[in-house]
């Protein structure tokens, strides 16, 4: 695989450019992971939408060689089959979304993971570089503040769009 020649050609390098390189191929690493287990959930989707097509197919051949006495016509099965397809369709598409939204969420969590150590390094760089601990709690507070500066224009912008679009309804 290229990573692992990727991780031999690190230890060529020098001990500060080697951490950030590590860094970078566990980074591809965790990608290449997310992409194949995107990959076979596709595969396992898509072989499950060949079996349960095969099997409709079956149903339906077996059904139109009986006979029918209760009076339905082709055109009737073949409306139920074209539902049975939007359908299964409309299932396909919404295992789609929550397999997007799995996979962004599982990237999301990794990611918090990282930050977490980064606001440890951070906190032990302002003390190196002498950073008092009222500066520090000073800045704590200022992310704080911006993040409700952020919410409120969030919450500003859904309201102004939800009033555009409803005055654009009435008239």
């Amino acid at each position: 695989m290229q990573l692992d020649i990727m991780d031999q050609l690190v230890l060529r390098e020098t001990p500060a450019q080697r951490e950030v390189w590590k860094r970078k191929i566990m980074e591809l690493r965790e990608d290449a992971k997310s992409l194949r287990r995107s990959g076979e959930d596709y595969d396992r989707r898509r072989n499950a939408n060949v079996r349960h097509q095969r099997e409709r197919d079956e149903l339906l051949r077996r059904r139109k060689q009986r006979t029918n006495p209760s009076g339905v016509d082709e055109r009737d099965m073949a409306n139920l089959a074209d539902e049975g397809k939007s359908l299964q369709q409309s299932t396909y598409m919404v295992g789609d979304l929550i397999a997007s939204g799995e996979t962004s969420l599982n990237n999301l969590q990794q990611q918090r993971q990282q930050m977490g150590g980064i606001t440890g390094v951070l906190f032990d760089m302002g003390n190196r570089l002498g950073l008092t601990q009222s500066t520090m709690r000073i800045i704590e507070r200022r992310d704080i503040t911006d993040a409700y500066l952020v919410f409120g224009g969030m919450i500003v912008t859904i309201l102004v769009i939800y009033v555009v679009w409803f005055v654009e309804w009435k008239l």
